[in-house]
């Protein structure tokens, strides 16, 4: 530990102040090595809010101050003008005042260059603060005395009280001292801790007792005191970590540049050191719906935990007998509470929800009000995680069991999902309402703080809801009915809120459900949901790869008898998105002898023709002859079908898109084109009209066009479009064929 010699600085300032130079032998900075050198040492310490260089503020730090007498003359007087240099003399005179011949002020008395001694000092600090025989604290921003109520118009960057409330640092410096001394801007005395406990405890939530004795013994719980410094903040993350080893009595080695697992190891370090449940006690009223590790990410998760007190294990074991099934005491497991690679070893009374088996109850060894504290959790593989925002009716009786919680996130990046609902027009649906309103461009985004979208579609009252959830890493997709309702008036936007708290309760089950269907080989999944008291169903498909963290979801409406599937479950298919220039999805299957072409930058796989076939050409297909025995034409039918759909069949939505095509080595004849079907609304409702009395047809959707005589122009056959299918609830997909010239 180094200390200032208050009279030796004294003495250089005073020579300064009157133009001499001071002797440069003065040694300002004294080592002390050893509890024992420092037990008949008394000291005054410094807490205090450093100062902003990017405000042109600037402190004094060690190796300046270690050779301050030494230094160039230029150089001395650049410090001297520096506001931290004047901390420092304010500090020593004060000291000198109050008889003191020590003084630390950590700006300058910690050498930051030298990681052990930064480490040392950082576990120590709370003991040296503790230690002091004054604490001054000094508040820049105050004239007078300390405000007694929040006043955001003249402390706006924090919080409404002055800066040194908000810093991270400051919390031990106010808690370890026994005598802290408040000071203006001016070091003018404000008072001290004791008299200004009442003032203290509404700025900072701080008990009195903890203010005027201590934090002492029994030590507070780990919630209670990390809830102090829900509202703080320091300028490196780690160091709100780093700022609360002393307050909670663990100690560990320093890593700047982890980041926020920094609070991560404080916490496992608090579950090694003691058996504390309150550590799990954090955002209690669970306003945030998500999954996540049992460990919160920082000291605001907290906030909310002033009131809570640890239970010791004799007395959890006595309230527990009333609720357990067990017959026998579990105290002996209940107090196994360790960190391990496989998670936190911990036994817990679990309660199930009744109407959400996924989703547990937990009761922890610690209180509020009296009441036992209780948080929710979900297992996922072979942990438990958080389950934040449930909702409903936990049963009356509870198991004991053994559980390992996550005390990890794995970190994920947002997921989109890109939603195709074009064909819902056909049967009169449309989109309505959505909750959270963020449904951009047929496309949902959900991220770690926001996993949750409903998405509302209607027709005349029957209305059914598309949600896309994210739990545990795990995309679900699922249909969330209801009855139908006088759309007159109705509040859709009410509803789809209402909906999102009422589904956020499954999002656990609808995830395994997920995870459970991708367990097989399939690109794509299917799922038929029946609308009650209607004749509609809904079909989704959805699709996409984990690795970009980019799903389709392909949304349709059909007639319905009723007697469909299971409603929760998804069916694999042999599906794949060719490219996004398709009106539909398409199933492949490719057959032999056929050829890779680029269109538009992707590769289509394309077989000849024996025959002549226009685009649009649909039908079934010869798997022995390998062609295809044509029925009609889309663009034919479009003229029959025009009146009925209200279309145009002159419209330039239906004119085919041309596209030069090469082939695998880049090559290709610049009159070489490939005709493809516009992907378009119009498109996808002719294919829907069509597909509701085709089904299990083919389509061609591409052809290749060549000038060479000789050769035979190709084309690409491509199944009916899956989600435009009402009658066939799974199409086997034909390759492409061609056109002969």
């Amino acid at each position: 530990m180094h200390l200032i010699d208050v009279l030796a600085f004294l003495e250089v300032e005073g020579k300064l102040s009157r133009g001499l130079n001071p002797d440069a032998e003065t040694r300002i900075l004294v080592d002390f090595h050893g509890s024992a050198v420092l037990a008949g040492c008394e000291y005054a310490i410094l807490s205090h809010c450093w100062e902003v260089p990017e405000k042109g503020e600037k402190e004094v730090h060690f190796k300046e101050i270690k050779k301050f007498t030494m230094m160039k003359p230029h150089k001395r007087d650049e410090i001297r003008k520096r506001d931290g240099y004047r901390k420092i003399l304010d500090t020593c005179r004060r000291a000198n005042k109050d008889g003191l011949r020590w003084a630390w002020v950590d700006s300058c008395c910690i050498n930051r260059e030298s990681s052990s001694e930064l480490s040392e000092a950082i576990n120590s600090m709370f003991r040296w603060y503790a230690n002091s025989r004054l604490c001054y604290a000094f508040l820049q921003d105050v004239e007078g005395s300390l405000p007694t109520e929040r006043n955001k118009e003249r402390y706006p960057e924090s919080g409404g009280w002055p800066k040194w409330f908000s810093r991270g640092w400051t919390l031990q410096e106010l808690v370890a001292p026994r005598i802290v001394h408040f000071y203006d801007k001016g070091w003018s005395f404000i008072g001290d801790k004791q008299e200004l406990a009442v003032t203290l405890k509404a700025i900072t939530r701080i008990p009195s007792s903890v203010l005027k004795d201590g934090i002492g013994s029994p030590r507070p719980c780990a919630a209670k005191i990390l809830s102090w410094a829900a509202d703080r903040r320091t300028t490196r993350v780690e160091d709100i970590a780093y700022s609360l080893l002393g307050l909670l009595d663990v100690t560990m080695p320093m890593l700047y540049g982890e980041g926020k697992k920094a609070f991560q190891r404080l916490q496992e370090e608090i579950i090694r050191r003691f058996n504390d449940h309150s550590i799990f006690a954090w955002d209690h009223n669970g306003k945030d719906l998500r999954t996540t590790s049992v460990l919160a990410d920082d000291p605001s998760y907290f906030r909310g935990c002033h009131n809570i007190k640890r239970v010791e294990f004799d007395e959890f074991v006595r309230e527990l007998k009333e609720v357990v099934l067990e017959e026998e005491s579990c105290q002996a497991q209940l107090q196994i509470f360790s960190v391990t690679n496989g998670g936190i070893q911990i036994w817990l009374p679990l309660t199930p929800y009744h109407d959400c088996p996924s989703i547990f109850k937990a009761t922890l060894a610690c209180r509020r009000y009296g009441t036992l504290v209780t948080i929710d959790l979900a297992p996922w593989k072979t942990k438990y995680y958080r389950y934040c925002g449930a909702s409903g009716t936990p049963k009356s009786c509870a198991m004991i069991r053994q559980v390992f919680l996550a005390h990890q996130d794995d970190v994920h990046d947002n997921i989109n999902f890109e939603l195709d609902d074009r064909t819902i027009a056909y049967h009169g649906f449309s989109y309505c309402s959505s909750f959270p309103p963020k449904v951009l461009n047929s496309s949902v985004t959900l991220t770690r703080a926001n996993p949750l979208t409903v998405v509302v579609y209607n027709r005349d009252g029957t209305h059914f809801a598309v949600v896309f959830g994210w739990c545990f890493g795990q995309e679900w997709v699922h249909v969330k009915s209801g009855t139908n309702v006088k759309e007159d008036g109705y509040d859709w936007e009410s509803h789809a809120k209402k909906l999102y708290h009422q589904t956020w309760n499954m999002g656990a089950e609808h995830a395994h459900l997920m995870k459970d269907a991708h367990s097989g080989h399939s690109l794509f999944y299917m799922k038929h949901i029946h609308l009650p008291q209607s004749i509609w169903a809904v079909k989704l498909i959805c699709g996409g790869q984990k690795k970009t963290r980019k799903f389709t979801v392909m949304i349709d409406v059909g007639l319905c008898t009723g007697f469909c599937h299971d409603p929760l479950k998804w069916r694999g298919l042999k599906l794949v998105a060719t490219d996004h220039n398709m009106p539909g999805l398409m199933s492949i299957d490719w057959s032999p002898g056929s050829s890779s072409l680029s269109v538009g930058g992707i590769q289509v796989e394309f077989l000849s023709a024996d025959q002549e076939v226009q685009l649009g050409d649909y039908g079934y297909w010869n798997q022995e002859r390998q062609c295809l025995e044509q029925e009609g034409n889309i663009f034919k039918d479009l003229k029959s079908l025009a009146s009925r759909l209200h279309v145009d069949p002159v419209d330039v939505a239906y004119v085919p898109i041309k596209q030069r095509v090469v082939n695998k080595e880049g090559t290709g004849m610049e009159s070489d084109v490939v005709l493809s079907l516009p992907n378009n609304q119009h498109m996808v409702l002719l294919l829907k009209a069509l597909a509701t009395s085709l089904p299990d047809r083919c389509l061609v959707t591409r052809v290749v066009q060549s000038s060479l005589h000789h050769c035979r122009c190709q084309g690409e056959l491509s199944e009916w479009p899956v989600c435009l299918t009402t009658e066939a609830f799974f199409i086997h997909y034909c390759p492409a064929i061609g056109l002969a010239v």
